[in-house]
C-alpha cells in the first residue's frame, strides 16, 4: 500500500482531514459565481471542521432544503425527439450548459436553473396521477437523457409521467472552465464536494415536494449514487409513496475501503490531485449507517444486482437487513441495471398497487 492509499484509509476511520491534505486551491460553492476560484486554506479548515461533526449528532442536519428554490421556479419547455425537457430555477446552482440545443427559451439562465427532464409523449392530453423521479448514478457524465428508451416503455406500460434529474457537476451542469470532472463529485476540495452533495439533496427535496402537489403518487428511483441520494432523502422526505435504491459504493467503511480507496487512488495517480483523499472524509460522513437510527418511510425497496461487483450483493442484503426493508434483487450487475429496468418497474407498481 503506497503513502497516499494508507493516509486515506487512516483519513476514513479517523474521520480528520490531515493538514497537509489542505493545501490546494478552494472553490467556494456559493461564492463560485461572483469571485471565481478562491485560494484560502484556512477557510477551508474552518469549513470541514464545521461540517464534519454534524453527523456525529444528527446526519440529517447536514441537508437542509433551501427556501430560495422554490421562489425561483423558471419552465422552458423544448421538444426532442417527441419528449419535453423543463428546467426548474435553483438559487445556487452555479452551472452553464455545454450545448444551448435543448435551451430554446431566450429567458433561460443557467447560473439559475436546474435541469430536469420529463419523459412525455406529443398530444397526451390526459394527465397521469403518478411520478417517476429517476436520479442518475455516480459517473452519468455521458448520459444521453432524451434516448432512454425503457424510460418510453414504462410510460407506455404503466402510464406515469417520468422525470430525471441531471445532478449538480455532471452533464449540462459542470461549471463552465471548471477543473474538475463532471462526473463522480471528486476533485480536490471537499468542501466543493459538500455542496454539490448538499445540493443534490435539497433539489431532489425540492423536486419531490413540487411533484407531491401535481400528483397522487411519487416514486423516487436511484441509481449507484444516486441511491445513495435517494435513500438520505427518505430520512428527509416523508410522504415520498415508493423509494428504489441500487446501493451505493458508499454505504459501510468495509465497502468503502474496498471499492472507492482503489478508484480514488488511481484517480490520484491519473490526475496528480493529491487532495482529493480529503473528500472522501466527506463521503464517509455520508455513510448510511448515520441515517439508519431515522429511517421512517415504511414505502423503500432496497436493489441489489446479483453480479454486481462495484456493491457486492451481500452488503447489499446487509443494508436491507438493517434498515427492515424489503430486498429485491436482479440477475444482472452494476452497469446492467437498466437492462432489467422493466421488471424493477413492475416490481415498484406492485407495491404501489398493494398500497392503494
Amino acid at each position: 500500500m503506497n503513502a497516499t492509499l494508507k493516509r486515506l484509509v487512516e483519513t476514513i476511520h479517523l474521520h480528520v482531514v490531515p493538514s497537509d491534505l489542505l493545501e490546494y486551491p478552494v472553490i467556494n460553492y456559493f461564492q463560485y459565481r461572483n469571485n471565481g476560484y478562491l485560494e484560502d486554506f484556512q477557510l477551508t479548515n474552518n469549513l470541514i471542521q464545521k461540517y464534519l461533526p454534524y453527523h456525529k449528532k444528527d446526519p440529517r442536519l447536514l441537508f437542509t432544503l433551501d427556501p430560495q428554490i422554490e421562489s425561483n421556479i423558471i419552465w422552458n419547455d423544448c421538444v426532442e425527439r417527441g419528449m419535453f425537457c423543463e428546467s426548474i430555477g435553483s438559487a445556487h446552482s452555479p452551472y452553464r450548459p455545454k450545448s444551448d440545443a435543448i435551451f430554446c427559451d431566450p429567458k433561460f439562465d443557467p447560473l439559475k436553473q436546474l435541469i430536469v427532464h420529463r419523459y412525455i409523449r406529443k398530444n397526451v392530453t390526459k394527465d397521469h396521477k403518478n411520478a417517476f423521479l429517476f436520479i442518475h448514478g455516480y459517473a452519468e457524465s455521458h448520459f444521453i437523457f432524451h434516448e432512454q428508451f425503457y424510460f418510453r416503455l414504462a410510460y407506455n406500460q404503466f402510464k406515469i409521467d417520468i422525470y430525471a434529474l441531471e445532478l449538480p457537476y455532471h452533464h449540462h451542469r459542470v461549471p463552465y472552465d471548471s477543473p474538475f470532472s463532471g462526473a463522480y463529485f471528486l476533485n480536490g476540495n471537499p468542501i466543493r464536494m459538500l455542496e454539490a452533495f448538499n445540493q443534490s439533496i435539497s433539489e431532489i427535496q425540492f423536486l419531490v415536494n413540487y411533484l407531491k402537489k401535481r400528483y397522487d403518487r411519487v416514486i423516487l428511483f436511484g441509481v449507484s449514487l444516486g441511491g445513495h441520494l435517494v435513500a438520505v432523502s427518505s430520512q428527509l422526505v416523508t410522504d415520498i409513496d415508493c423509494i428504489a435504491a441500487l446501493a451505493s459504493p458508499f454505504l459501510f467503511g468495509l465497502s468503502l475501503k474496498t471499492n472507492i480507496v482503489p478508484i480514488a487512488n488511481n484517480y490520484i495517480l491519473q490526475h496528480k490531485e493529491q487532495g482529493l483523499a480529503s473528500t472522501y472524509t466527506i463521503l464517509y460522513s455520508t455513510n448510511l449507517k448515520y441515517f439508519y437510527p431515522y429511517t421512517t418511510n415504511e414505502n423503500t425497496t432496497i436493489i441489489g444486482g446479483i453480479y454486481d461487483r462495484i456493491v457486492p450483493f451481500n452488503l447489499v442484503a446487509k443494508l436491507a437487513k438493517m434498515l427492515q426493508k424489503p430486498l429485491y434483487r436482479y440477475p444482472g450487475g452494476h452497469l446492467t441495471l437498466l437492462a432489467w429496468f422493466r421488471s424493477l418497474i413492475t416490481q415498484i407498481n406492485r407495491q404501489f398497487s398493494s398500497k392503494k
